[in-house]
């Protein structure tokens, strides 16, 4: 479950000043070392090296050996899309006229270590959160829906499954709605938008509860 952003406008500027002379100067060493060792074999063996076994402090150690290796301004210029695990941040670089074959290189190392460098990015930011989720709908013998099952994955490793009825879930995403809506947002329309989808479902458990209400009323007479 990886968050992704929307590209900005033209005119924002996604990295300060002093981070772009940085990339600017990181890029233009990497083409230098790209000359002698075309693959950038020495880079890939030690992020190699980092990311055999993925810690806590997997993130830290890989900036470290990179910024000792190479230099501060190469460390930053590779870790900041290889930790994101985004292409849009190479997009970035391309505005700061990044050498086009400094911009392949990266593209290369995101797509070999992107996830796995994302994992440790994710572990030292929350050890104990949640890395990705699973959901499938099980259907009963008329091929009709009876619940759903959903798997929750922490970036620890750990997991647990959880099989329950719809209605289970919409209690579920109730409450986790009703406490998003409690958070102060900086955009305005993030609460505007969580507290349009709280009355939606809040409206849904009223209606589900009726029913079942009328259900158990009907069965009660039946009998």
């Amino acid at each position: 479950m990886t968050k992704r952003r929307k590209t900005l406008p033209d005119e924002v500027n996604v990295f300060t000043p002093d981070a772009d002379k940085n990339i600017k100067k990181g890029s233009a060493a990497i083409a230098r070392i790209l000359k002698s060792d075309p693959e950038g074999r020495y880079i890939r063996d030690l992020i190699e090296c980092h990311l055999n076994d993925v810690g806590y402090d997997t993130h830290d150690d890989l900036i470290t050996a990179l910024a000792l290796a190479f230099g501060e301004d190469i460390g930053q210029t590779i870790t900041f899309p290889l930790f994101a695990n985004d292409p849009l941040v190479l997009a970035e670089y391309e505005r700061l006229k990044v050498p086009e074959r400094v911009i392949m290189f990266l593209r290369y190392l995101v797509a070999l270590y992107g996830a796995k460098a994302e994992h440790a990015a994710m572990r030292l930011r929350h050890p104990e959160g949640l890395e990705h989720t699973r959901f499938g709908i099980n259907c009963d013998s008329d091929g009709r829906a009876c619940d759903i099952t959903m798997k929750l994955v922490s970036v620890s490793g750990d997991s647990i499954t959880i099989t329950d009825e719809p209605e289970g879930y919409l209690f579920l995403v109730y409450e986790m709605l009703e406490q998003l809506s409690s958070i102060e947002h900086e955009d305005a329309d993030s609460g505007t938008e969580i507290t349009d989808a709280l009355e939606k479902i809040e409206a849904k458990l009223k209606n589900s509860i009726k029913n079942s209400i009328k259900e158990c009323t009907s069965e009660y007479v039946d009998g």
